[in-house]
């Protein structure tokens, strides 16, 4: 089965101001004010590409994930002794996705995982898997970091050294106008056996 890309988006923000996010104009004041930089990112890129997939389950991959409200959580528990409900709803690893859907109005569901090693490869694989496996025909794939809070720095590699970043890309099974086969990606067919 050949796969595609159909679509793709990227939103990263300014090198001049890298804890700036999106506005997400789109978005209701209420649920934007508690949302991270990679949450907003994340809806933002969906939100592009949304149109080429509107019912199609989306995939989110990330190494660090909402690693900056897991420290806030970390501290309240430390200092305070509780964990506050909002917080941690917004401090897990499918926060992002979670968000998302709920924004945006999805329905096909999501799936958050945390690549093992080559963090754009193995998101292809996870992205491509429902498509190869017949369950879908399209699957919206976002991959995206933010910097790691100042605290994470004592262990961790110069590899998560990362500026934020979110991308999304409309992977398919289905042939469109512009479409990009994505074993014209070096290495990726080998790891998806496409």
């Amino acid at each position: 089965m050949e796969l595609y890309i159909n679509r793709s988006a990227y939103w990263a923000p300014p090198y001049a101001t890298p804890d700036s996010a999106p506005e997400l104009t789109y978005v209701s004041p209420l649920l934007k004010r508690r949302l991270s930089q990679l949450t907003r990112m994340t809806i933002e890129v969906v939100h592009r590409v949304l149109d080429a997939a509107p019912d199609s389950p989306l995939v989110f991959v990330s190494s660090c994930g909402e690693s900056a409200r897991q420290l806030q959580v970390d501290r309240m528990l430390i200092e305070d002794g509780q964990i506050l409900p909002a917080p941690f709803s917004l401090s897990v690893f499918n926060a992002s996705p979670a968000m998302a859907t709920i924004a945006l109005g999805m329905k096909g569901g999501y799936t958050a995982l945390y690549p093992a090693g080559n963090l754009l490869a193995e998101a292809f694989a996870y992205g491509a898997a429902p498509i190869l496996a017949g369950e879908t025909e399209s699957v919206i794939l976002v991959v995206g970091d933010q910097k790691l809070p100042d605290e994470y720095k004592a262990v961790a590699s110069s590899e998560d050294d990362i500026s934020p970043y979110a991308a999304a890309f409309v992977l398919s099974s289905k042939k469109q106008a512009g479409s990009v086969p994505v074993h014209s990606y070096k290495g990726l067919e080998e790891l998806m056996h496409v």
